[in-house]
């Protein structure tokens, strides 16, 4: 086990949902990030691992949902789910 790569308090959120790694073509400047949401603020950060093995968080978008799960497709093109909408998202820079 490592120290976490994201972490915060819950005045800040109440809890991770976890995603995947970008594998997908379309936005090559994300290709290797992970992405994350948290649940009740709807906050997604795109995580990017540097050279010497730390992590670089960004708040990549707010949605105004929860965010339930997160999906990939056969491109490795990145979804998050909505719990209270019933939508999918497909996760764009």
């Amino acid at each position: 086990m490592q120290i976490p790569v994201l972490e915060y308090n819950h005045s800040q959120g109440c809890s991770i949902t976890g995603g995947y790694v970008y594998r997908g073509s379309a936005y090559p400047m994300l290709f290797g990030n992970y992405f994350a949401g948290d649940y009740c603020t709807g906050i997604i950060w795109s995580l990017a691992p540097q050279a010497d093995g730390s992590w670089t968080s960004t708040q990549a978008t707010r949605l105004e949902t929860q965010i339930s799960s997160f999906g990939e497709d056969f491109s490795g093109e990145l979804y998050v789910l909505g719990h209270a909408t019933g939508e999918i998202y497909h996760i764009q820079p």
